[in-house]
C-alpha cells in the first residue's frame, strides 16, 4: 500500500497534464487527412444581439418564444404602459388647448388688423373731406366778399352809361308804341280799322311801357347806388360764410384724433400678433412634450434589433426589468463566421478577401468562405523554443472567415474543416 499511493499520484498527474495540454491545443486543434496533413478546424459561429427595453418596468406581454424567427421591427415584448398613456393623453390635451390659444390670438389679430385698416381709411376720408370743405367755405367767402365789395363801391361808370343807353332806347320804341297806339284809334274811330288791330297794338304799347319802366328803375338806381339793407345783408352772408370757414378749418383737428386711432390700432396689432408668437411658442411646447410622451411610450415595445432566430429568453411576463436589461438574445440571420487558429506557416500568404475551401465534418458538404481578417493569436504558441541553437517559438494566427452561404444542413456550432484558399 506504501507503494501503489505514489503511483496514483503519478497517473493522476499525468492525466491532468494532458487535458491541460488538449485544452490549450484545442484552437488549433486539426483533422489529418488522407495525405496526412494536419487541417485547422473550427467551430460555425453567428454574431447576437441583445433586445433590450430603453425604460425599465413590468412585462406585461412576451410575444415570441426561444427559437421563433424574427423579423427587424417585430415587437418581442410589451411592458406595462398606463402611466405613460395618460401621460401621452394629457400631452394631446396640452396641444389642443395650445392651438386653441393660438386660434383666439390670431383673431385678435385679425380684429385688431381690420381696426387699423378701418382708421386708416377714416383718416384719408376725413382728410378729403375737411380739405373740399374748407375748400368750398374759403370759395363762399370770397364770393360774399366780392359782393359787399361790390355793392360799398357802386356801380361803374360803363354800367352807368350802359343803363343810360337802355334807357332812351326804351324810351323811343314806348314813344314809338304811344303814336302808333293814338294813330290806331283815331282810326278806329273813323271805322278804317277793327278792334283786334288795336288790341294788337294795344299790347305792343304794354310791352314797350313795361320795357320803359325797368329801364327807368335800372337807371335810377345805378344813379343812386345799393340800398343800405342790401348791403347789410351781403355783410351778413359775408360773415356767415367766414363762420362756416373757420368751422372747416378747425375739422382738420378731427383728422389728427383719427390718426390717434390709427396709432392705438397698430399698437393693439403689435400686442396681438406678440400673443400670436407666444401662443405658437407654446404648442411647439405642448408638441415637443407629446412627442417626448409618445417616444417613451414606444419603448414600452421591444423591437427585434435585425432578423434572426430567439436563442434564449432571460425574463419572464411579470416580472420588473431594468433599463437595459436583455430580455432576449438573437442569433442574427446572414452573420455566419468561423475563426481557424493557424500556425504562421499555414497563415502565411493569407489575406481578408481571399476565397477559402471548407468542409462540415458532420455531413462532408463543401463550404466557400472569405477570409475578413487575419490576426496573431496572443493566447499562445503552437511550439515554443528550445535551447537548441536555431530554434524559435512558431506562432498561432486566427483567422476569421466569413460564411455568406452555408447548406441548410449547417447549424451553428457544427465543425468545419479547412481545405485551403482557392483560385479567384
Amino acid at each position: 500500500m506504501r507503494y501503489i499511493r505514489p503511483v496514483v499520484y503519478c497517473v493522476m498527474a499525468a492525466l491532468i497534464g494532458g487535458s491541460i495540454y488538449l485544452l490549450s491545443a484545442r484552437p488549433a486543434a486539426s483533422s489529418t487527412g488522407e495525405t496526412g496533413q494536419a487541417r485547422p478546424t473550427a467551430y460555425i459561429e453567428s454574431d447576437t444581439a441583445s433586445a433590450s427595453f430603453k425604460v425599465g418596468g413590468r412585462i406585461t406581454e412576451l410575444l415570441v418564444k426561444e427559437g421563433d424567427a424574427v423579423k427587424k421591427g417585430q415587437v418581442l415584448a410589451r411592458l406595462q404602459s398606463a402611466e405613460i398613456e395618460a401621460k401621452v393623453a394629457q400631452a394631446k390635451a396640452a396641444v389642443a388647448l395650445a392651438q386653441g390659444k393660438v386660434s383666439e390670438a390670431k383673431g385678435a389679430a385679425a380684429t385688431a388688423e381690420a381696426k387699423k385698416a378701418q382708421g386708416a381709411a377714416g383718416v384719408k376720408a376725413t382728410a378729403d373731406a375737411s380739405e373740399q370743405q374748407i375748400a368750398q367755405a374759403k370759395a363762399a367767402v370770397d364770393a360774399a366778399q366780392a359782393k359787399v365789395d361790390a355793392l360799398h363801391s357802386g356801380a361803374r361808370p360803363e354800367e352807368k352809361k350802359q343803363a343810360e343807353v337802355q334807357l332812351n332806347a326804351a324810351k323811343e320804341v314806348f314813344a314809338l308804341a304811344d303814336q302808333n297806339l293814338k294813330r290806331m284809334t283815331a282810326m278806329l274811330e273813323q271805322g278804317l280799322v277793327s278792334e283786334a288791330d288795336v288790341d294788337k297794338v294795344k299790347i305792343s304799347y304794354q310791352e314797350a311801357k313795361t320795357k320803359y319802366d325797368l329801364a327807368q328803375q335800372q337807371y335810377d338806381m345805378v344813379q343812386q347806388g345799393p340800398r343800405e339793407e342790401e348791403v347789410r345783408g351781403a355783410e351778413s352772408l359775408l360773415e356767415q360764410a367766414k363762420a362756416a370757414y373757420e368751422l372747416a378749418v378747425a375739422g382738420r383737428e378731427q383728422v389728427q384724433v383719427r390718426q390717434g386711432d390709427v396709432a392705438a390700432a397698430q399698437a393693439s396689432l403689435q400686442q396681438a400678433l406678440g400673443a400670436v408668437q407666444s401662443a405658437q411658442s407654446g404648442e411647439q411646447q405642448a408638441k415637443a412634450a407629446q412627442q417626448e410622451a409618445e417616444t417613451y411610450l414606444s419603448y414600452t415595445e421591444l423591437l427585434a434589433p435585425s432578423d434572426g432566430i430567439v436563442l434564449s429568453q432571460s425574463a419572464q411576463a411579470g416580472e420588473m426589468v431594468g433599463t437595459g436589461f436583455p430580455v432576449f438574445t438573437l442569433q442574427k440571420e446572414d452573420a455566419h463566421w468561423a475563426k481557424f487558429y493557424m500556425p504562421e506557416g499555414a497563415a502565411a500568404g493569407l489575406k481578408p478577401g481571399d476565397k477559402v475551401s471548407l468542409t462540415l465534418a458532420a455531413t462532408k458538404e463543401k463550404v466557400t468562405g472569405t477570409v475578413s481578417a487575419v490576426a496573431a493569436a496572443p493566447d499562445f504558441a503552437v511550439k515554443k523554443a528550445t535551447q537548441s541553437s536555431g530554434e524559435t517559438d512558431v506562432r498561432s494566427f486566427a483567422v476569421k472567415v466569413d460564411l455568406p452561404a452555408l447548406p441548410p444542413s449547417a447549424l451553428v456550432g457544427m465543425t468545419l474543416q479547412w481545405e485551403g484558399k482557392t483560385e479567384g
